[in-house]
């Protein structure tokens, strides 16, 4: 009876399959048209929006460096000496919140950083809070999901030298300049009461969890994380639908941060495959009277 399914499910993909291949031979320049981005708009709402929701506690250290330099950039425009407020919401092993720690104190020692990571997974959370990963290796095995990619390659290991300290047994530990002030905790980013549990953020980092909910769920996210940002303080959101989040940030009157726009749209070379593969990145078309909004990643909200 399995052998059977399988063959049936394979049969019924062979035409996806095929539409895809044909697709590829398309030149880019012409993929690249009003016609062919209402085309791919199409595709993915008809045919792939709802499939492969799949959720996992896959990080990586350094994912997105024009992403990375681009908080940086913003955080140093705060005055010398001052106290700034980092969360990252659904961190899971924390390997994106001691990235953008590194990022942030690289460039400007002289801020007082708080930061803290929370997580649905008390596993995971505890994976964080060691801080000690193993080339090759999830450190989030034993999580309420998959573990997904290391957060870490062995080939990546030498350019992370001042990130990660090498141990005696082969790990590797976040070094203490970027551990201390660090808290972590388990928490339920669709709770209603979250906002309960943080105080106002300067940077809020919401990424890459939303996405396989359903919509109504995202969206109920997604007013969690608008309410723990401050005033005049930026919300990092990605890896959700981009109707829900450019629909729910225009409510909350969120402005997108351009700098470095499309360089951080297109880093992550992992999400290639629009509009085929429901995690893919749909390129950036500037002919959406949204586009500015739909295609950003850092969001900035008004201090009135």
């Amino acid at each position: 009876m399995s052998i059977a399914i399988t063959g049936l499910s394979s049969l019924r993909q062979a035409p996806f399959r095929l539409c895809r291949a044909l697709w590829e031979t398309i030149p880019n320049s012409v993929r690249r048209t009003p016609a062919m981005f209402r085309a791919g708009r199409y595709i993915y709402h008809r045919y792939t929006r709802h499939t492969g929701k799949f959720q996992s506690h896959y990080t990586q250290f350094m994912r997105n460096p024009p992403l990375l330099a681009t908080i940086a950039t913003l955080a140093s425009k705060y005055p010398r000496g001052a106290g700034i407020k980092i969360a990252s919401i659904g961190c899971s092993t924390g390997a994106e919140l001691y990235s953008v720690l590194y990022a942030i104190k690289n460039l400007r020692g002289d801020l007082l950083v708080t930061a803290q990571g929370a997580d649905i997974s008390n596993v995971v959370a505890e994976a964080a809070r060691r801080g000690v990963y193993i080339p090759d290796v999830p450190a989030a095995e034993g999580g309420l999901y998959a573990a997904g990619r290391a957060e870490v390659a062995s080939v990546d290991v030498p350019s992370l030298v001042e990130l990660l300290e090498p141990l005696p047994d082969g790990s590797l530990r976040v070094r203490d300049w970027l551990r201390e002030g660090v808290t972590w905790r388990t928490a339920d980013a669709t709770d209603d009461r979250l906002p309960e549990l943080f105080e106002p953020q300067d940077f809020l980092l919401a990424n890459n969890f939303m996405g396989p909910m359903d919509d109504q769920l995202a969206e109920r996210c997604l007013r969690n994380m608008v309410r723990l940002v401050a005033r005049d303080g930026y919300l990092v959101v990605d890896g959700i639908d981009l109707d829900v989040k450019t629909r729910i940030l225009t409510q909350f009157g969120f402005r997108p941060v351009l700098t470095n726009q499309r360089e951080i749209w297109e880093a992550e070379g992992l999400k290639t495959g629009w509009p085929w593969l429901r995690w893919a990145r749909e390129p950036i078309d500037r002919s959406a009277g949204d586009w500015a909004l739909r295609y950003s990643v850092i969001f900035h909200r008004d201090h009135r």
